[in-house]
């Protein structure tokens, strides 16, 4: 969002208007008095002003002045006493009323010795102008009379109408000139609003005053403040500026104020009461902001406010202004305008890539076409500027009428050395941090832009910052941002501001600077060993060296270093350490070496001349070579390790399980251990990640209690029965050991039974001391609080625990390619998703579970089950009568016309379900209705069917039902498309033969049911898939039972009932 000045122009700008002013008079009443006056007034100020002696000799009256009506910003209607006498004069303003209704422009009605209620009622002369007009009108043309009436209507109406628009009286108390002067002072107003701002050229801006506009509710009479907030040279004041000249004409007093940093407050306060009440000898000493704005609309602008004195001081409160003022303020500071108690805020965003070429280009190529040399560059100009007003008009600026060699050179020189204008501009925001805030940015920029923001902050918060109000201040001044998956974010030119801070530190020498991150730095201080205790964090990308040497010397006085990341993307670079290679852990915090080359890690933790209390992260993922962890004894505040990938790992040092603040053990496909230590004192730990630990039989003895485990990934591995951990943690009697655990992942792990102690569940958020006590139906060694998911696919289970259905908060259960499991028990009501496809062995599902909650359930290639029908007409019995109406109707709104299907299933089948009292062949089901059909409100829904016959073509694939309607006129409307999406989870199970999706729809409210005399539902899949045949059923409600049982037919007995009692189900 910017301005420039280039010749293509928005729909507002000067250029478009030929006229400022189009003048409609009665030539005989004031053409040479008071509308000439009127004119010369209009001129002498610069207004651009049409009459009608301007046309030359030989055009077409009507048609020209059409075009100059069209070209005018404004107009004034002079309505004087024989106005209305002139048809010309009426058509004229019909006209111009046609074009201030549909266009933004201003009609000024001139009241000219007239009384405006005369005219707006036709009395007096206006009155007897329209009625001789349609005496003579009938006269003169019969033949087209109606036309000619209908042309006095429109005159009547214009009449009426601009007879109510506020606009000028004349009065004989008055001066004629004195009344021309207020006239033109307003029309200069006016056209201040628009031509200040038109001026410019605005690249991106028009939709940012839109909102900004919407923000500040001009219509509102109450006193509004909003801020404008963003990075340094995003546009802030750009904007404000734009908005002020277009707005400030409709205020008693304004005030654009700038300049805050550089002038005392009592000048400040001066100059504001100055400009907004037009006296430049204001005495602060003896008035005030408040006394003398109180009562007075204003709009006042306050620009690039840094500290809360500035408002206190200028702006006060809301009370401080009158009625209907405006006060807008801009500031990189979110935080000020909260403070202040702003109304709203209007976050600036950088510029799309084509607004940014065209405001570069602006500045580069003015009125000069582009070079095609020169134009290949421009994706490297917006991918440097990332959208940032500034620098695109400071590059465009120094880049103008230069060649593509200049351009070239430019951009490869940026790389290294930043532009020292716009690094001028955003360094004031770091300058204005504390030291916590400063250490933070600059760690961010160096190491962890792109990172997890729960993952740095731990990080970093081990290195004694402040981190939830560093990282609050950080975003609150723009300095970074959050992205949709919480990584921490920041400009590119903002990253450049802090490492350009770092390298000043000491620009000839790398070795004596905070941080480390460039390749060639590093390599430099490695190669020479001139790292210094200045060094506080590195970051080696080995990425593209053949080699490198790292050496005990060259590390030897980094004694400050506190963060060590090493790692690479390829695998070029060979390593040389040495067998004694050493480097200080005092300060360290966080180790992490990807590929780590050696059979050890390179520390003791049993020397008593290290200290390794300090260290909290260590991460040697990859390292291929390492065979054992050293002694952690004591590394006693490690809260994670992760040894991901260590293949050759085969031994786990037993001080692990003694790591009583360790939150994370990951282990995944350390394919050569067999065995782990006891670890009965992780009593913080919160993920256990043992996936792919393919020689890994039996699972380590667990502490008695452990409150915080929430994760246990198992898949892959040779546990054979979950039941070992009972055997050495007293785990069945210890009701608290697993309090927290929502997700238990054995993908794919040779397990075959669960235990029955695995079947608790309850808020996986919930802190351990807020848990909940265990309802009495659960036996004292159910154990599993928290699952909220339960994945056991691939395995070799053959029955689930019958006590399952206590997981009372289990919303997904996957059961894919278990080709053992021959029956599920009562599930859980909670139960939102299921994929069970690949269960060969599957016959039986409880006739007990019931489906209450929208989702989907997928039962693909399951051939041997034997009641699925029945099964699912249950379900959608109870599906339907479980629908919270208000939660639908909300979710059916949102998504129309293409609403996701809320509930369905797929089965082996040929046939659509005999429940369904209509079907057809084909992929299209036409039915009539009785007008009775909708039966007032015991119409729930429809239920839904379709066999899928899949290709040889077939891959994963989405249904759609479109539903169309004939009303009683026989009239067709296309209500909706619904969308089953959940079948896409076949995308891995390709169905080897016919099966009968299922779905259900509720009802959708808002349509006129009754008028319908046809339903019909289209079938189609986006997959390799065809529809056989499909089929419908309307769902009711039978009447109510205490008992809630439910049955089928197609008679309805009731109406609905009160909600507490079940509703008996009706197909028809």
């Amino acid at each position: 969002m910017a301005s420039s000045s280039s010749s293509s122009s928005s729909s507002s700008s000067s250029s478009y208007w030929k006229y400022d002013v189009f003048l409609s008079f009665r030539g005989e009443d004031t053409r040479y008095t008071f509308t000439d006056h009127l004119y010369k007034a209009l001129r002498s100020k610069g207004i651009e002003t049409f009459m009608d002696y301007q046309l030359r000799r030989g055009e077409l009256i009507t048609p020209a002045l059409v075009t100059a009506i069209e070209g005018s910003r404004h107009s004034i209607i002079v309505l004087s006493e024989n106005y209305a006498s002139s048809k010309w004069c009426l058509d004229e303003l019909v006209k111009i009323l046609q074009i201030q209704n549909t266009k933004e422009r201003r009609a000024l009605p001139i009241f000219y010795n007239v009384n405006p209620s005369d005219v707006r009622k036709q009395r007096g002369s206006f009155g007897k102008a329209l009625a001789d007009h349609e005496e003579k009108l009938k006269a003169d043309h019969e033949k087209k009379l109606k036309y000619d009436m209908e042309r006095v209507q429109g005159w009547r109406e214009a009449l009426t109408e601009v007879g109510k628009i506020s606009g000028f009286t004349s009065s004989r108390d008055k001066p004629e000139t004195q009344f021309i002067e207020e006239i033109v002072t307003d029309i200069s107003k006016d056209l201040n609003c628009v031509s200040s701002s038109d001026a410019k050229n605005l690249v991106g801006m028009n939709c940012c005053i839109r909102e900004l506009e919407s923000l500040l509710c001009l219509e509102s009479t109450k006193v509004l403040m909003v801020g404008i907030w963003g990075m340094g040279g995003i546009g802030k004041t750009t904007l404000a500026k734009v908005i002020y000249e277009r707005l400030f004409c409709q205020f008693e007093g304004y005030c654009f104020l700038e300049g805050l940093k550089s002038t005392s407050m009592d000048n400040l306060k001066a100059e504001l009461l100055s400009k907004v009440l037009g006296d430049k000898n204001i005495n602060m000493g003896l008035t005030s902001i408040k006394a003398r704005l109180h009562s007075k609309k204003v709009l006042l602008v306050i620009d690039d406010v840094n500290h809360q004195s500035m408002l206190e001081t200028l702006v006060g409160g809301h009370d401080w202004f009158g009625p209907q003022s405006r006060i807008i303020i801009t500031t990189r500071d979110k935080h000020l305008l909260t403070v202040q108690g702003v109304d709203a805020v209007y976050e600036v965003q950088e510029l799309e890539d084509d607004n940014a070429i065209q405001l570069f280009s602006h500045y580069a190529f003015k009125n000069k076409p582009p070079t095609r040399d020169v134009m290949k560059l421009l994706d490297q100009i917006t991918s440097y500027t990332r959208g940032l007003p500034l620098a695109l008009k400071v590059l465009g600026c120094s880049l103008c009428d230069r060649n593509a060699d200049y351009w070239t050179d430019k951009m490869n020189q940026l790389k290294k050395i930043p532009n020292g204008e716009i690094q001028e501009v955003l360094q004031v925001s770091f300058d204005g941090l504390e030291d916590n805030e400063k250490e933070i940015f600059l760690d961010i920029a160096c190491f962890f832009r792109g990172r997890d923001k729960t993952f740095v902050m731990k990080i970093l918060e081990s290195c004694g910052f402040s981190m939830v109000i560093g990282i609050e201040n950080l975003i609150d001044k723009s300095l970074i941002t959050i992205s949709g998956d919480d990584r921490l974010e920041m400009h590119d030119l903002l990253q450049e501001v802090g490492w350009q801070i770092i390298r000043k530190d000491s620009p000839k020498e790398p070795g004596k600077r905070s941080r480390l991150w460039e390749q060639k730095d590093i390599s430099h201080i490695l190669k020479r060993k001139t790292g210094a205790q200045e060094v506080e964090g590195i970051f080696f990308d080995l990425s593209g060296l053949k080699e490198m040497n790292f050496t005990t010397k060259a590390f030897s006085q980094m004694t400050n270093l506190r963060l060590l990341e090493i790692y690479r993307s390829n695998y070029q670079c060979k390593l040389h350490i040495s067998d004694d290679f050493k480097f200080h852990y005092d300060e360290l915090r966080y180790l992490r070496w990807v590929e780590y080359p050696c059979e050890s890690l390179p520390f003791d933790f049993e020397s008593e001349n290290l200290v390794f209390e300090n260290l909290e992260f260590v991460d040697v993922s990859y390292s291929q070579y390492l065979k054992k962890t050293p002694d952690f004894s004591r590394a006693t505040n490690l809260k994670v390790l992760v040894l991901k990938g260590c293949t050759n790992l085969r031994k786990v040092h037993p001080s692990l399980g003694y790591l009583s603040k360790l939150i994370l053990l990951n282990l995944e496909n350390c394919t050569n251990l067999e065995h782990l230590p006891s670890i009965r004192w992780l009593v913080s730990l919160e993920t256990l990640i043992l996936s792919g630990c393919s020689k890994l039989e039996k699972l380590p003895e667990v502490p008695q209690h452990m409150p915080y485990l929430s994760k246990l990934c198992l898949d892959g591995t040779a546990i054979t029965d979950f039941s070992g951990w009972s055997e050495f943690g007293n785990f069945q009697e210890n009701s608290g050991n697993l309090d927290c655990l929502n997700e238990l992942n054995s993908d794919d792990s040779t397990v075959r039974q669960l235990p029955s102690s695995s079947v608790v569940l309850r808020n996986p958020n919930a802190s351990p001391s807020s848990a909940p006590r265990r309802s009495h139906f659960i036996r004292p060694h159910c154990t599993l609080t928290a699952l909220t998911h339960l994945n056991l696919s691939g395995t070799s289970i053959i029955h689930l625990p019958w006590n399952l259905e206590r997981l009372f908060m289990l919303q997904r259960l996957e059961l894919t390619n278990c080709r053992s499991l021959q029956a599920l028990p009562v599930l859980p009501s909670s139960i939102k998703r299921m994929n069970a496809s690949n269960c060969t062995s599957l016959e039986l599902i409880s006739p007990q579970s019931v489906f209450r909650r929208f989702g989907g359930f997928l039962f693909g290639n399951c051939f041997k089950l034997r009641n699925c029908h029945s099964k699912m007409e249950h379900d959608v019995q109870s599906v339907a009568s479980h629908v919270v109406p208000g939660a639908w109707r909300s979710t059916y709104a949102r998504e129309h016309p293409n609403v996701g299907i809320p509930f369905s299933t797929v089965f082996p089948g040929s046939e659509i379900p005999d429940w369904f009292r209509h079907h057809s062949q084909g992929h299209e089901i036409n039915i009539e209705v009785p007008p009775d059909w909708y039966i007032n409100s015991n119409f729930l829904g429809f239920a839904l069917s379709a066999v899928m016959a899949p290709q040889h073509d077939f891959r994963a694939w989405y249904m759609y039902c479109d539903l169309d309607t004939h009303d009683l006129n026989s009239n067709s409307h296309l209500i909706c498309s619904f969308v089953g999406g959940w079948t896409y989870q076949l995308e891995r199970t390709p169905i080897e033969s016919d099966h009968v999706w299922l779905a259900y729809v509720p009802s959708f409210f808002s349509f006129s049911y009754e008028k319908w005399s046809n339903i019909k539902f289209s079938f189609s899949s986006s997959g390799g898939c065809v529809v056989k045949s499909c089929g419908l059923c309307p769902v009711y409600i039978k009447g109510t039972s205490d008992e809630g049982d439910y049955s089928s037919g197609s008679a309805l007995d009731e109406p609905r009932r009160h909600a507490a009692k079940r509703s008996r189900i009706a197909y028809q």
